[in-house]
């Protein structure tokens, strides 16, 4: 009795902690998303003044960046509302578990709401693990935009390196 009381106490402690990560998670990428449209805000203001390929493609760049990061940020959504409610289920389960005393019903109301609580934890832990997984998609873009960008730029002062280190030799 005292053991089946107990564990839906320490699964809502897990969910907590998860729950408490995820939203520390959401509150730096939606930081980020915020960020991005700062950027792009400034370099609309640029591309009125000059039309530069650069400017173009980091545009193209952050529309990518902000279309990412927001499907990220709504799988954190998504796992939060499935942590939330298991959380919910699980408290829901504690007071069936308690109730038992009073009539054995509340026993089979309590392994439901348990079972479904856990079936919402591993779901939350499943939108969670895959926001992880996705989680370099945004810097391998901004890799790429920035090699790009590196190339293009390094190419030139190189030849012009090798210039002048020839002339003086």
């Amino acid at each position: 009795m005292l053991s089946a009381s107990v564990t839906p106490v320490v699964l809502i402690s897990a969910c907590g902690l998860v729950t408490l990560a995820l939203y520390n998670r959401l509150g730096t990428i939606l930081a980020r998303i915020r960020a991005f449209h700062l950027q792009k805000i400034e370099l609309l203001k640029q591309r009125q003044e000059q039309r530069h390929a650069e400017h173009e493609m980091l545009l193209e760049m952050l529309d990518t960046q902000i279309d990412i990061v927001t499907v990220k940020a709504r799988m954190i959504q998504k796992g939060l509302a499935c942590l939330l409610a298991s959380i919910a289920a699980f408290l829901i389960c504690s007071l069936f578990a308690g109730a038992t005393v009073l009539h054995e019903g509340f026993g089979m109301a309590a392994i439901v709401t348990g079972a479904f609580g856990n079936i919402l934890f591993l779901i939350g832990l499943g939108w969670a693990m895959r926001e992880l997984m996705l989680s370099l998609s945004p810097l391998e873009e901004e890799s790429s935009y920035l090699n790009l960008v590196s190339n293009h730029y390094s190419k030139t002062p190189t030849v012009e390196k090798r210039l002048a280190i020839a002339e003086s030799a």
